[in-house]
């Protein structure tokens, strides 16, 4: 639990999915959140990296053996994804649910995003040329796509017309100075449509409105509380929290969205619990945080826990 006694506990340790382990995931608390799967019997993790859940699937991409796993709630079906279509995977990283059942992926290495079936069939690739496409957030309510291009040092989004997703905008370019970026990497949409971007080499996370109009950014270099060595995975929760991953400093810490720091969670080690260099973040509709644990070789889950008056 963090904090610790006799402070109010706001998150809670849940469990974890690890390298050969039955693809099964029952939670300390007795709710079984992923059983009698069929597919693969055992999971097979290298570096996990981007996740992605909704109502129809629970996913993460593994960059170290280029395969997304996908779990099919309503079928109760686990896949290893390698290929898109005709396209072997080589360095899957951004991954963010569709709402209809299927998945936009990034691949680093090649370059490329494409929105998937929950099968692998390749549903269309979305035509950008882009230099290193990390994170990817799917902001259903406004039908658009933003892709963090960490090698472009820039954001973009797109929306959907007839045809297929045209170019709406264009966030950033390399620079130290409010809205540009140095290397970003991940990025999280809250429910009014607002923009949070880790800026990995700035050590601070930007807002952005639903426009693109910059509102403010968090953060500086340093080991103090909310600092940031190397801010990666980002995430939103029911009451507008936002939550960073630093993969460095093997914490998840969690800030309003003005940036005032809130709690922090984790910490480094290999128990249950504890992070080595944490990527990818993800908070579902109940409010059950993911966390790619890469350095671990699994994914752990936390759940925040709303305070009743």
């Amino acid at each position: 639990m963090w904090p610790e006694p006799p402070d109010p506990p706001r998150v809670r340790y849940e469990g974890a999915m690890t390298t050969g382990q039955a693809m099964r995931y029952v939670t300390t608390t007795g709710s079984r959140l992923l059983d009698a799967l069929t597919g693969s019997p055992r999971l097979n993790l290298g570096v996990p990296h981007g996740l992605a859940v909704d109502a129809a699937v629970f996913a993460f991409a593994d960059s170290g053996s280029g395969t997304v796993h996908v779990i099919e709630k309503e079928k109760r079906r686990y896949r290893a994804i390698a290929a898109v279509g005709d396209t072997a995977l080589a360095c899957p990283v951004g991954l963010a649910a569709d709402g209809r059942g299927g998945l936009f992926v990034a691949d680093s290495a090649l370059a490329r995003v494409f929105r998937m079936s929950s099968e692998g069939v390749l549903r269309e690739e979305i035509q950008e040329k882009f230099v290193r496409p990390a994170g990817l957030v799917y902001d259903a309510a406004r039908g658009q796509l933003h892709v963090v291009d960490s090698g472009a040092h820039a954001v973009f989004t797109f929306g959907q017309a007839e045809g297929g997703w045209h170019l709406l905008r264009r966030l950033g370019e390399r620079g130290e100075g409010p809205g540009t970026f140095n290397f970003p990497t991940h990025a999280a949409v809250d429910a009014e449509g607002h923009l949070y971007v880790a800026d990995s080499l700035n050590h601070r996370l930007q807002r952005f409105d639903a426009a693109g109009k910059l509102l403010g950014a968090f953060g500086q270099a340093g080991d103090g509380t909310g600092d940031f060595a190397k801010a990666k995975g980002v995430a939103v929760d029911s009451e507008g929290h936002v939550y960073v991953a630093d993969s460095l400093y093997d914490v998840v810490q969690i800030f309003d969205r003005d940036g005032r720091f809130l709690l922090s969670f984790g910490g480094s080690g290999r128990d249950g619990g504890a992070l080595w260099l944490p990527t990818g973040l993800f908070i579902d509709a109940a409010d059950r945080i993911y966390v790619a644990d890469s350095g671990n070789a699994r994914v752990q889950v936390y759940q925040y826990l709303r305070q009743t008056p």
